[in-house]
C-alpha cells in the first residue's frame, strides 16, 4: 500500500469518526502537536502556489497545528489552496486568513466553509474581514460598513444552522437564501479578522464570533491591550472571555542572517505599513512615533499611488527596509536567536494570545525555533 493511499484511508477514517485527528496521525510518525503555534503559508506575492502543499506538510511534521493562507486575487485563491492543503495533510487546521466580505456573496462563503468541514473534518478556521479599501476598491469591490459586516457574519451562522433567510438590508437583497442540503458536520470556527479591532469590532467579536485574528507588527503590550478590551467586551454581555480565542500573526525570523532578516522582516513590514490606514493604526496601537513612517511614505518610490504590496516584490524594497527604526523590528516582530525567539513568542501567550501564527519564515527556517520551543519552560526560561 502506498504512502498516499495510507494517508487517504486515515483521512477517511478521521472523517467517519473512527479515529480522531490526533490518534490518526500519531501512527503516521507525526510529533506531538504544539497547540500554541501555527504557520502562515506562502507569505507575499507568489508565482508557485503549489508550494503551499509542501510547506504545510513540512509544518505538520514540525508539530505546528495550523496553516494559514492570506488570499490574493491572482495566485492565492483560498478555496483552492485550503482544499489542496487539507487533502495533503492529516491533522493541521486550515486557516482562511481572511475572506473579505465584499469579495463574496455570503452563500458562496457559507458553501466554502461547509464543504471544507464535510470533506476534511473539523479543521477549518474561517477568518472574516471587512477588507482593505486599498485592495478591494481597485477591483470595484465594496468594503462593507460595520452594520453590513455584522449582518454578513450572522447570515453565515444562520445558513450553517440550516435556516432559510429572507434578507433585505445594508448588504443588499437576498430572498430565499438557504443551503438546500444543510451541513451535518460542525460549522467552521468563525474568526473576526482585524489588524487590531476598534471598539465596534471588539463588541461585535464578543457578540458573534468564536475568535479574533490579529494582524502583524503589534507589540506584546499592544496585544495585551487588545486582549483586555476583548475580555471586557465579553464580560459586559455575560460571555465567558475564555470562549473568545485570540489568534495573532507574528513575523518571526529565527537565526537568520542580516540579509535574510532584511527581506523576511523589514521589507515585509513596509508592504504592511503602506496599506491605507494600517500603518497609522499600528503606530497608534504600539505607541510609536509616526514621524519615521511619514518620512518613509513620502519617498518617491512609495508616493506614486497604489500600495507597495501591489506594486513591488520584497526584493525591490530592501533599501527602504534599512530605514525602519530598529525598535520597530525588535518589538513589533520576533528576531534573533532561536532561543530568544522562543522566549519572545511566549510573551505573546502571556499577553493573552491563544495561538500564534508564525509569519515570514518557512518550515525549514523554523526547525531551530521548534527545538528551542520544546526546551523552553512555560515560564519562559530556557
Amino acid at each position: 500500500m502506498s504512502g498516499h493511499t495510507r494517508e487517504r484511508i486515515a483521512r477517511e477514517k478521521t472523517r467517519s469518526g473512527e479515529i480522531t485527528p490526533e490518534h490518526g496521525t500519531a501512527g503516521g510518525g507525526l510529533p506531538e502537536p504544539i497547540d500554541e503555534l501555527g504557520i502562515y503559508l506562502l507569505p507575499g506575492r507568489v508565482k508557485d502556489p503549489a508550494r503551499a502543499i509542501t510547506e504545510a506538510i513540512d509544518a505538520e511534521r514540525l508539530g505546528l497545528t495550523s496553516a494559514w493562507i492570506a488570499e490574493r486575487l491572482d495566485m492565492k485563491e483560498l478555496g483552492v489552496l485550503c482544499g489542496a492543503v487539507a487533502a495533503s495533510t492529516q491533522r493541521i487546521r486550515l486557516g482562511m486568513g481572511s475572506i473579505a466580505a465584499g469579495s463574496r456573496h455570503p452563500l458562496m462563503t457559507a458553501a466554502a466553509g461547509s464543504t471544507m468541514q464535510e470533506t476534511f473534518g473539523d479543521r477549518l478556521l474561517l477568518g472574516l474581514a471587512r477588507g482593505l479599501g486599498s485592495v478591494l476598491g481597485d477591483h470595484g469591490m465594496p468594503v462593507p460598513k460595520m452594520a453590513a459586516f455584522e449582518d454578513y457574519a450572522s447570515i453565515l451562522l444562520r445558513l450553517w444552522d440550516g435556516e432559510t433567510i429572507d434578507y433585505d438590508g445594508p448588504l443588499g437583497r437576498f430572498p430565499n437564501l438557504r443551503m438546500v442540503d444543510p451541513p451535518t458536520a460542525p460549522r467552521p470556527r468563525l474568526l473576526l479578522s482585524a489588524w487590531s479591532p476598534l471598539p465596534k469590532a471588539t463588541a461585535l467579536a464578543a457578540r458573534l464570533f468564536d475568535g479574533v485574528f490579529l494582524g502583524s507588527e503589534l507589540t506584546v503590550e499592544a496585544v495585551a491591550a487588545v486582549s483586555r478590551r476583548l475580555d471586557e467586551a465579553c464580560e459586559r454581555i455575560g460571555r465567558d472571555p475564555r470562549s473568545l480565542k485570540l489568534y495573532a500573526i507574528v513575523i518571526t525570523a529565527p537565526d537568520l542572517s542580516p540579509e535574510e532578516e532584511l527581506a523576511v522582516v523589514n521589507a515585509r513590514m513596509i508592504t504592511h505599513l503602506d496599506f491605507g490606514g494600517v500603518g497609522e493604526l499600528i503606530m497608534r496601537e504600539n505607541g510609536w512615533d509616526p514621524e519615521p513612517l511619514r518620512r518613509l511614505l513620502r519617498q518617491e518610490k512609495l508616493d506614486g499611488g497604489g500600495t507597495a504590496d501591489q506594486k513591488f516584490h520584497r526584493s525591490e524594497l530592501l533599501e527602504l527596509g534599512t530605514q525602519l527604526p530598529r525598535e520597530w523590528v525588535e518589538t513589533g516582530c520576533v528576531v534573533g536567536s532561536a532561543a530568544h525567539c522562543a522566549v519572545r513568542l511566549r510573551e505573546y501567550l502571556d499577553a493573552g494570545v491563544d495561538h500564534i501564527v508564525l509569519h515570514g519564515s518557512g518550515p525549514k527556517q523554523l526547525e531551530g525555533l521548534v527545538r528551542a520551543w520544546h526546551e523552553t519552560s512555560v515560564s519562559g526560561t530556557p
